[in-house]
């Protein structure tokens, strides 16, 4: 079987043309290893993936000190390839791996498949999609006794949409006006600003987390910092270069941490598909698309709901969200709901006065008094997602407003 031919036959490259799969086989190399090889041990900080041209492997595990075959890989399986996580985020060995007979095996790097993504984003894209399918079928099951927070995703395919801004802005209002306990990660690793936005000084970031992530830190204590409002923040990291420490397992180990503290968890994202984007939309309750009302931002949400649809994301899951409606020039919703064939679910009107509250003073609409459009939009927002029911804290405001409160009338 040639390499192509090989390649054809795995899951995880299913949907790539010809052209695609023979730029991947060009960076597979062969290896032999004859009965009783030691490919890899449990722990090792994986560097390869490895498909079975001939032969077979064991996987061993550590059982009370001895290692235990668990289970068999043979050249002829459906699955006769191990360590594709290896490829994209480099983590540890979680098996030992073993030639069961003499084998032929076909290897792919770490360092030569990332080359390849780099200049082939399309290829990127099939194969995390892949990888995002399996994770999703043999993902743990969450508790059904156990109440966990919801998670929120923001995303943009362009920058400059007013993402972080909303996802401030949506946090303060769960918090405020729903009384809800909130939870902001910022995703946005290299240059992410939510905490210096909100006038947040923060001691530490998820990049110190994950740094220390061994020593079961008390997290949220030691990394979380709060907002006067009450809501909780997990800052970016200080340097763009320790975003690469950061990888989808982690998030998920975070997660995994802090669900059980909070009603929402709001993910910022970054405007890039990569696989800590759509591992966080894979484990997102909703995920908020945000799109600016000119062409160039619907010409790229365009694009982005095609990679909806291949993630094959249940459609509830989406929701269309277009920011400064009503700004000038600004696209209708009919335009934009006709040339994306999407119905746009939501929209936050244009109010600058409001919005830059957070760029000039770091404080969200919800500390203002005065009703805002912004605001009142954010509320909608919140009441669709909750099914809640939120009265505008500015509603019957002023004198009047408290004195009626005072005769309870």
């Amino acid at each position: 079987m040639t390499p192509i031919s090989l390649l054809k036959s795995i899951a995880l490259f299913e949907g790539l043309e010809e052209s695609d799969l023979n730029k991947i086989s060009q960076v597979v190399k062969e290896r032999t290893a004859p009965k009783g090889t030691v490919l890899f041990k449990e722990g090792d900080i994986g560097d390869s993936f490895y498909l079975i041209k001939s032969g077979g492997v064991e996987i061993l595990k550590k059982e009370n000190g001895e290692e235990k075959v668990v289970n068999t890989i043979e050249a002829g399986d459906k699955n006769n390839f191990f360590g594709e996580m290896a490829l994209i985020e480099g983590v540890s060995r979680s098996a030992t791996l073993r030639a069961s007979k003499d084998s032929e095996l076909l290897v792919i790097s770490k360092t030569d498949f990332d080359m390849l993504l780099r200049l082939n984003s399309f290829i990127a894209l099939r194969i995390m999609t892949a990888l995002s399918k399996r994770l999703r079928a043999t993902g743990p099951e969450k508790p059904v006794d156990e109440k966990l927070a919801k998670i929120i995703t923001l995303f943009s395919p362009k920058s400059g949409a007013g993402k972080s801004v909303l996802a401030a802005n949506l946090a303060a209002g769960l918090t405020k006006a729903g009384g809800e306990k909130v939870l902001i990660i910022d995703l946005e690793l290299q240059f992410g600003d939510m905490a210096f936005m909100l006038g947040l000084n923060p001691r530490r970031t998820i990049a110190d987390l994950v740094e220390h992530q061994a020593d079961k830190p008390d997290v949220l204590n030691e990394y979380l910092v709060r907002h006067p409002l009450g809501f909780s923040v997990l800052a970016a990291p200080f340097k763009p270069e320790q975003s690469e420490m950061i990888t989808s397992s982690h998030l998920r180990t975070i997660l995994d941490s802090v669900r059980k503290h909070f009603d929402w968890i709001i993910l910022d994202l970054h405007s890039f598909f990569q696989d800590l984007t759509i591992n966080s939309m894979d484990l997102a309750d909703y995920i908020l698309l945000v799109l600016l009302p000119n062409m160039n931002h619907i010409k790229n949400m365009h694009v982005c709901l095609k990679v909806m649809e291949n993630l094959k994301y249940p459609p509830e899951k989406i929701k269309l969200l277009m920011n400064r409606e009503g700004s000038p020039n600004a696209r209708s919703r009919e335009e934009i709901t006709n040339a994306l064939k999407h119905k746009v679910d939501f929209g936050i009107h244009d109010d600058a006065n409001a919005v830059c509250q957070l760029f000039d003073k770091q404080k969200t609409v919800f500390e203002f008094d005065g009703e805002s459009p912004y605001r009142a939009d954010l509320l909608k927002l919140m009441e669709s997602i909750t099914g809640k029911t939120y009265k505008s804290e500015n509603a019957g405001g002023g004198l009047l407003g408290k004195l009626k409160g005072f005769f309870g009338s």
